[in-house]
């Protein structure tokens, strides 16, 4: 169980957003992390899986605060997509693949077969299979997201924490990417916290919403934020508006 109690996530002392209830997430949940541009989604990702910029509250992972975590636990228990990319661009997709798998591996660093099944049946997955002899610098935007979404599953954690991983997809792969995480979440029991703007396809195959809005972090089962016509008041706009989760668009 993941439970964030009384949070409450800033820099430098000043808060951008906190916790008004404590939420508790179980496993086999796929849930959207939404809110405005600078309203502190990426912020809670990072305060929750390595307590940076966590003024107040706790952050706990089955009854472990994820502060306390060695490194072994973490890397076995938190796996991650951020929008920093620091890897190294020699690398091979395979290789990085490889790597992913180190908290399992001997002290060689060989991967097995069981590695080697995961990280293919991943790769298919995630449709970058084709990929995996080529360099991290010579793959597109779209290329390499696509990738360390997959390396993230390669790890094999019970909680994926991603901070908009459809980013540079064509709404192709945007839709496919997220639909296959919603999947991977159900048949292999994960809970994945994901930050998107993609509103539509994510209030369609999303479990729960937490929410950031002016300030206060909320939890709500979809059905839920849909009714409460949150929409609307997270993104106020002439152009556009919400109704049943969906958005309507006015340009004359």
């Amino acid at each position: 169980m993941l439970r964030l109690e009384n949070i409450s996530i800033g820099y430098n002392g000043q808060e951008i957003a906190a916790q008004q209830q404590a939420i508790e997430l179980n496993k086999g949940q796929f849930i959207a992390l939404l809110g405005t541009n600078g309203s502190g989604k990426s912020t809670l990702l990072r305060a929750v899986t390595t307590g940076a910029h966590l003024l107040k509250g706790t952050c706990s992972l089955e009854g472990k605060n994820t502060t306390m975590l060695s490194d072994n636990e973490r890397a076995t228990t938190i796996a991650v997509v951020l929008t920093s990319k620091e890897i190294n661009p020699l690398l091979t997709v395979k290789e990085l693949m490889a790597i992913s798998r180190a908290p399992y591996t001997s002290f060689t660093g060989k991967v097995n077969d069981v590695d080697k099944q995961i990280i293919a049946e991943t790769m298919e997955t995630f449709t970058c299979a084709d990929l995996q002899n080529r360099r991290l610098e010579t793959l597109s935007d779209g290329q390499l997201q696509r990738v360390l979404v997959a390396r993230a599953i390669v790890q094999d954690t019970p909680y994926i924490f991603m901070d908009e991983p459809s980013s540079h997809l064509d709404i192709n792969h945007k839709a496919s990417l997220l639909a296959n995480l919603a999947t991977f979440c159900k048949q292999k029991n994960k809970t994945i916290i994901y930050a998107s703007h993609e509103l539509e396809i994510a209030l369609a195959l999303s479990d729960a919403v937490i929410s950031i809005d002016r300030g206060q972090i909320a939890y709500n089962i979809v059905e839920e934020f849909i009714k409460s016509n949150m929409l609307n008041n997270m993104f106020p706009s002439k152009y556009v508006s919400f109704e049943n989760g969906k958005a309507v668009y006015n340009f004359k």
